[in-house]
């Protein structure tokens, strides 16, 4: 992908200096900070994982704190759907759940994206439960699994006592800004205790991430002590922060869950480096639950285009699943076993195709039952994704074709044929799109808004970077599924190939879910990392070589040494 990112970032750079404001261009807009800078910056994280990665632990280390974060924002998001949310929002956080991101589409689109990632580490458990020995110790693993529960527990609970602190404990300034970040980078440490293999034989478990957290909470509890006594803080009262009053009882149990945790991993005995079937099995039920929370959560959200983005990305993994393990069943000899994944193949895209026939008859026709199932929460939602007279429809529409009076993004995009090469640079809309705004657009939003981006990615690349853009964009993509491909088809390890299955149903998710949605800083890091860990995983897998160093040949051969017997008769 060397081409495709460095075209990439050269046509950031070029329309970056071609563009109507050049340093919001760079720098990023005040709406978004989603400039030159910040892509570059994606891009330089991507080099940079390529370059350091150098085993498959390491990228396993990176799929599990990426599944952590998911678990996170969707735990939040299941708060807010029961009305425990603690922050008082000013919107509807309840009937859509906007977690974390401060906004419904954007947690799915994020969530979404993790979701593949859960689902590999569930196929890959199950693939490896059959070569698994027995357990020679099961309560062992269990104590172990419960280790890694409260540890995990621990930074969770920390980042909702802070959260529920925020909204408990007011103050005359800005004293506490450090709270909140404080509480992720210790909360991170924590979790990053569990990418590692200290309950393995010749492992232990790291104790400067424990170490971290005492000193953010020594200097929080120091912090409190002294505001509280100044009288310069008051705490809510229970009326007016009802689920954020109980702060401290929440921190107090972090707290426990980290000790419980820290000494289980200093006390428990080691187990064995090979892992057990009950092990395995433990793992494999909690990357299914990871992944039913983020999907239950995304359903939480009532977002229709990460829903249609999850559904292609789903559609995707276990297409190729079933294919690639028919493939391998064929080459094994396995008669039977071919015979079932062929059924199931034909059967899941069977199921699929009902589903997309049910989902335009959903859409498009009036019948009675369609008409009920529309009002239905949830479900309805499916049935409302060619709704353009109404609601979040009608804004896509006026801002992408315009009314009478603005011709919208299409007419801002045909209106010079130079900027419809070129484009009007990054974070340019905002002010591009003011002679194209659509009168009809005030009656839906806010009179005095002008949009800043098209809620379509192809519409975004057109206007901000034109033409070229476009093309440098689905050069990157395209050639980032053509290798995840090639290296799935190519690969002899199984666990591998279900990678690359993931990170391609990753990007397919967030393609398809661009097509309604705003790509933001969570999906377009996430974007780049799936790419940079399919670029490494095929140089580990032994497909190719990463390094400008030229590959070592090998010396030549010595002749054999005559025996001595002939030494002497040559002589």
């Amino acid at each position: 992908l060397a081409l495709p990112a460095l075209v990439y970032a050269l046509i950031f750079l070029i329309t970056t200096a071609t563009s109507v404001v050049p340093a919001t261009s760079f720098w990023g807009s005040y709406q978004r900070l989603q400039g030159t800078y910040t892509n570059l910056s994606y891009i330089l994280l991507f080099v940079l994982m390529i370059v350091t990665l150098r085993t498959r632990a390491q990228v396993e280390r990176i799929i599990t704190i990426t599944i952590i974060s998911g678990v996170t924002a969707a735990g939040y998001g299941v708060l807010q759907h029961f009305t425990i949310d603690p922050l008082p929002w000013q919107g509807d956080v309840i009937a859509r759940v906007a977690s974390t991101l401060g906004n419904s589409i954007f947690v799915a689109a994020f969530l979404i994206m993790v979701t593949p990632l859960a689902i590999y580490r569930l196929v890959a458990g199950l693939g490896d439960l059959r070569a698994a020995p027995p357990s020679a110790s099961p309560g062992t693993d269990w104590l172990w699994a419960l280790a890694r529960a409260l540890l995990l527990l621990c930074g969770v609970l920390l980042l909702l006592a802070v959260i529920k602190f925020g909204a408990a404990v007011r103050t005359v300034d800005f004293r506490y800004w450090w709270v909140f970040p404080g509480a992720v980078i210790s909360a991170t440490g924590i979790w990053w205790v569990l990418t590692t293999d200290f309950d393995r034989a010749g492992g232990r478990v790291p104790l400067w991430p424990g170490l971290l957290m005492l000193g953010f909470l020594l200097l929080f509890g120091a912090q409190f002590a002294l505001t509280a006594a100044a009288g310069i803080q008051a705490a809510a009262l229970p009326k007016d922060a009802p689920n954020a009053v109980d702060w401290w009882i929440w921190l107090f149990v972090s707290i426990g869950c980290g000790v419980a945790g820290y000494g289980m991993a200093l006390f428990v005995p080691a187990r064995s480096a090979q892992p057990s079937r009950l092990s395995v099995g433990i793992g494999a039920a909690v990357s299914a639950a990871a992944a039913l929370l983020m999907v239950v959560a995304t359903v939480f959200t009532q977002s229709r285009g990460p829903f249609m983005g999850l559904g292609a990305g789903m559609f995707a993994f276990f297409t190729l699943l079933l294919w690639v393990a028919l493939r391998r069943a064929r080459a094994g000899g396995a008669a039977r076993l071919v015979g079932r994944l062929r059924a199931l193949l034909i059967g899941w895209v069977s199921v699929t195709v009902l589903a997309a026939i049910f989902l335009a008859a959903f859409n498009f026709s009036d019948a009675p039952i369609f008409v009920r199932l529309r009002e239905v929460p949830y479900l309805g939602r499916m049935g409302q994704l060619t709704q353009a007279d109404s609601g979040t429809g009608l804004v896509r529409r006026l801002i992408w074709a315009g009314d009478a009076h603005g011709g919208g993004a299409i007419g801002l995009i045909t209106s010079n044929p130079l900027r419809a090469l070129i484009g009007w640079g990054p974070e340019s809309m905002f002010v591009a799109f003011n002679p194209f705004f659509p009168p009809s657009l005030s009656d839906v939003e806010a009179r005095g808004a002008s949009p800043d981006r098209s809620h379509q990615a192809i519409l975004d690349e057109l206007v901000t970077k034109g033409v070229v853009g476009l093309a440098s964009y689905l050069f990157l993509v395209i050639s980032f599924l053509v290798l995840a491909a090639r290296l799935m088809l190519r690969s002899q390890d199984w666990r591998w190939q279900v990678l690359y299955i993931a990170t391609f149903s990753l990007v397919v998710c967030h393609v398809v879910e661009g097509a309604t949605g705003i790509p933001i800083v969570a999906t377009l890091m996430l974007l780049w990392v799936a790419m940079a860990m399919t670029v490494v995983g095929g140089a580990l897998d032994g497909q190719y070589r990463l390094s400008l160093r030229p590959a070592p040949t090998a010396a030549p051969e010595a002749e054999p040494e005559a025996p001595a017997a002939e030494r002497r008769r040559q002589g």
